[in-house]
């Protein structure tokens, strides 16, 4: 009888063990990160009244290079549209997104969520930090044109 509680209790413990083994705690982000995302962009960044053409000019070539097939006009099955991102989110996030798609997408609260709603998740492109700010800068210039 003792035998067969052991054999029990062995048992239970190896399957509470392993259930507990994948569990781990999700964590802890900054305030920083929950407003402005995860990754190199640390502080907020300085950004003119005036938008600035020639660095628009740049973000959108890099835009159209490399996220225009699947952030077009509309929202899609794939992603989402960026007409109006920046209504909704800060310039420091749009970046961190860029520069880090997959950590936002394992790690942060907004994108762990939306990651469910598109088939696809964000790869990282290779855009440089620069080139980053100047897409945020295509954007600002492209939501003033088409408000």
């Amino acid at each position: 009888m003792i035998r067969q509680i052991t054999n029990l209790s062995l048992i239970t413990s190896f399957f509470l063990l392993i259930s507990c083994a994948g569990e781990k705690s999700a964590p802890q982000l900054s305030e920083f990160e929950i407003e402005h995302g995860i990754g190199p962009v640390t502080e907020e960044v300085q950004i003119s009244d005036e938008i600035d053409p020639e660095l628009a000019d740049r973000g959108e070539q890099v835009f159209r290079g490399l996220c225009v097939m699947c952030h077009n006009e509309v929202d899609s099955s794939i992603a989402p549209s960026m007409k109006g991102i920046l209504d909704n989110r800060s310039p420091e996030y749009v970046m961190n997104m860029i520069l880090n798609p997959v950590g936002m997408s394992r790690r942060h609260p907004s994108r762990t969520n939306q990651q469910e709603s598109y088939f696809t998740s964000m790869p990282f492109q290779s855009v440089s930090l620069d080139d980053a700010r100047a897409i945020v800068e295509y954007f600002r210039l492209a939501d003033s044109e088409n408000p």
